[in-house]
């Protein structure tokens, strides 16, 4: 008798024992990837000259979708991740490094600074309905044990609890790591992405036998701020930006359009007078690049290198995940989804250990280079301005989706999705519901919309024209209703009012309509201020 037949047998009589046919869970896997500060143009197949052939993969295999939007920062979006609701509901109506220096924000609802009780990270919930969860990279939602990843749900973690940290050695004094229910410790000198993916291997291997579904939340660092990378990896970059950010913000709006993500009749919009920042805006100008002398240009191109390489790491990183799953036969049955937190940075720095010969040093441990807003602007290509801002270059993101054993990629999709979509969609993934009340406290209602139906063809939208978003971090404003939008920004970025826009023919933000369509523009001010109202927003028009 063969084995397949002695098995089956073996099925049968423990089937009778146990009164009822024994099951499997055949729930699918959950991985969400984040990449931190990723431009929206960052990636091959978004139209990017840097190699990531992982990620690529998976678009290639699933679906890349244009149209999908974040908070203008990084905790803003996670906290709008993981609870299905805008982040003034959340705890992070500011990020809360920043909270301390706004008054008017001290002791207010949503204004906490971390995920508040109002609120419940779906991880919990998927927990509770069988799955098992892990965690690791940034958090930045609460510095507390009480609010930790395992308090949120993760059965395994190792955490960044700040919004960020050197790469290669990150400082106990001023950085904290937290490893399942108590404080981590970092391994000096391996590069961060390298390790966190180590980690979530670890997580894997240690349950590989269970039968449980997993749910792998992989919060990377990388691109952030510091610029730094295994050299080997910078090395692979040297030269590609000797011709410097404005060439390449040009290659990369044309990147796109021959991915046939952009539209051929859209042009590339001007670029500001000066620099932006985080909080506000410089008194400096924005250089371009023929402005710069050789020695200048030289240092320039070396950030733009390092900021390549980190990308190209987080791929082949992707890629050791993806090579596991494969493995273990566990990637077919897995739903993937792929995203940044927010646009590119415009922060500019060249700390380093010799200022006066800086080349050597930048990329590496201890060195803080961060890239700055004409390379930031290059990497938003299409999109406006960059994090911080509530315009395009802020909140529009990439986002690659791969259902589980789909192996036929389909067509680009513009359709409108929000982070907050993502909760209620792993919720129904999972096959468990999204609570009114849990454990005695009242929860607000979920304010995303699950994409499964879209995602499996069973509807035409996620959701329909009438559906109304709004943003607001740093009295940057914005609402969007099908292709209008209006932003509120301080000048010269903005007028400082609300200006009107169309995303259909405009993506650029570049032709304000706001004369032109006097009703419109009076119709989407209201929708704004019912945003303020229903969300709890503290904002005073600039």
């Amino acid at each position: 008798m063969n084995h397949y037949l002695i098995n089956a047998l073996l099925l049968i009589i423990l089937s009778s024992c146990t009164g009822h046919a024994l099951e499997r869970d055949d729930r699918p896997n959950i991985v969400i990837i984040v990449a931190d500060d990723l431009g929206y143009s960052d990636l091959g197949c978004f139209g990017s000259e840097i190699s990531t052939p992982n990620i690529d993969a998976l678009a290639a295999a699933g679906r890349i979708f244009t149209g999908f939007y974040t908070a203008a920062t990084c905790s803003p979006t996670r906290a709008m991740l993981l609870a299905g609701v805008d982040n003034h509901q959340a705890g992070l109506g500011d990020m809360a490094e920043r909270m301390v220096s706004v008054p008017e924000e001290w002791g207010q609802p949503g204004y906490e600074g971390y995920l508040n009780d109002r609120v419940i990270s779906f991880v919990k919930l998927i927990k509770e309905a069988g799955y098992r969860t892990y965690m690791t990279g940034k958090w930045h939602l609460g510095m507390t044990p009480d609010r930790s990843p395992m308090s949120n749900g993760f059965d395994k973690s190792f955490a960044l609890m700040d919004a960020y940290a050197d790469h290669f050695y990150p400082d106990p004094e001023y950085t904290t790591f937290w490893e399942n229910d108590n404080y981590g410790s970092y391994p000096a000198g391996k590069f961060s992405t390298d390790f966190y993916t180590d980690k979530v291997l670890d997580f894997l291997k240690e349950d590989k036998k269970s039968d449980s579904p997993f749910f792998l939340y992989a919060a990377y660092t990388a691109p952030h701020w510091p610029l730094q990378a295994p050299d080997r990896y910078i090395q692979k970059y040297s030269d590609v930006y000797n011709d410097g950010y404005d060439k390449l913000r040009e290659r990369r709006f044309n990147g796109l359009k021959k991915k046939g993500l952009l539209s051929d009749k859209v042009t590339l919009p001007a670029l500001p007078s000066l620099k932006g920042n985080l909080y506000d805006i410089s008194d400096q100008p924005l250089a371009p690049w023929d402005s710069l002398n050789e020695k200048e240009q030289e240092i320039e191109a070396k950030k733009m290198e390092i900021y390549a390489a980190m990308v190209e790491n987080l791929d082949y990183n992707i890629g050791r995940i993806i090579s596991y799953l494969r493995k273990v036969r566990a990637f077919e049955n897995t739903l993937f989804m792929f995203f940044s937190d927010n646009g590119a940075s415009s922060l500019d720095a060249n700390e380093v250990h010799d200022p006066f010969n800086p080349l050597p040093y930048m990329g590496t441990a201890g060195s803080f280079v961060a890239y700055g807003p004409n390379w930031a602007h290059a990497c938003s290509a299409v999109n406006r301005y960059y994090k911080g801002y509530s315009s395009e270059g802020g909140i529009h993101s990439p986002l690659i989706i791969k259902m589980p054993f789909q192996t036929t990629g389909l067509d680009v999709a513009p359709d409108f999705i929000t982070v907050c979509d993502v909760a209620p969609t792993i919720l129904e993934l999972a096959e468990t519901t999204y609570p009114g009340i849990y454990k005695g406290r009242p929860l607000v209602p979920l304010q995303g919309q699950s994409m499964l139906p879209f995602l499996r063809g069973e509807s035409r939208d996620i959701h329909d024209q009438d559906f109304v978003i709004g943003w607001e971090l740093f009295g940057r404003a914005a609402v969007r209703q099908g292709p209008w939008k209006i932003v509120c920004i301080e000048p010269p970025f903005g007028t400082g009012s609300f200006e009107l826009f169309n995303l259909d023919t405009d993506p650029a933000e570049s032709n304000n309509l706001a004369d032109t369509y006097p009703e419109k523009l009076q119709e989407m001010v209201a929708h704004w201020n019912n945003y303020v109202q229903k969300n709890g927003v503290i904002w005073t028009e600039k």
